[in-house]
């Protein structure tokens, strides 16, 4: 069987296909996690200094349920945006199926992640982005495919294998594309993070499936 390929233009230029389709909940999905983000990274500094036993709680609840809330919906993102990509019909009640195995196991998987590219990082940057590259995918193993976090891990090292290059260039553009959206006006960024979260899922489909999705004209 041949070796599978990236072609990275291709992504983007099919996500921004894709996106077109279901513009109203992709775009809506990615204001609601910013406005999570900004909630989960708020404190009420005015009255904290007058109330500090108050605030500190309230802050601290605010903030967990945020970051919670957040990590729940972008796997949601991540399922719609692969069900999507394959050319089935998505709908916002579809975020909201991740089980609490696969939240759980992708909190696992993410710590782990981090551990390594922090490891990676500590002993010579490059090894640490070489991580990163590898294990983008493992999200999209534990809400497409249900498998536990050592084996999304594992697939997703298996499935980027001999792609570390082109992933780091893809990650390049897309750091572009989100430096752009907030550059125009701000309100480019509710383009840019639905296209990115799109275009990764193309990278997911065309990786772990044995058929490539075709172009939306």
């Amino acid at each position: 069987m041949s070796e599978k390929q990236i072609s990275i233009s291709q992504t983007f230029d099919f996500a921004w296909g894709k996106l077109k389709v279901k513009a109203l909940l992709f775009i809506g999905l990615a204001i609601l996690t910013t406005i999570l983000t900004a909630i989960g990274e708020s404190q009420d500094l005015a009255n904290y200094t007058t109330n500090e036993d108050f605030e500190t709680s309230k802050f601290t609840i605010l903030n967990f349920i945020a970051i919670t809330l957040n990590i729940y919906l972008g796997m949601g993102i991540w399922k719609i945006s692969i069900n999507h990509i394959r050319g089935e019909e998505v709908q916002l009640s579809d975020v909201f199926t991740i089980s609490f195995r696969q939240f759980i196991h992708y909190i696992v998987a993410c710590v782990i992640n981090l551990i390594l590219v922090i490891l990676g990082i500590i002993l010579f940057i490059a090894p640490g982005i070489h991580i990163v590259c590898r294990l983008i995918l493992m999200p999209g193993y534990i809400v497409d495919k249900n498998e536990s976090f050592d084996t999304a891990l594992k697939s997703s090292w298996s499935a980027t294998k001999g792609h570390t290059i082109k992933l780091f260039l893809w990650m390049l553009l897309a750091c572009f594309i989100a430096i752009v959206g907030l550059i125009a006006l701000i309100i480019g960024i509710f383009v840019a993070i639905p296209v990115i979260s799109l275009a990764l899922a193309y990278i997911y489909v065309q990786l772990s499936d044995d058929s490539i999705p075709e172009i939306v004209e």
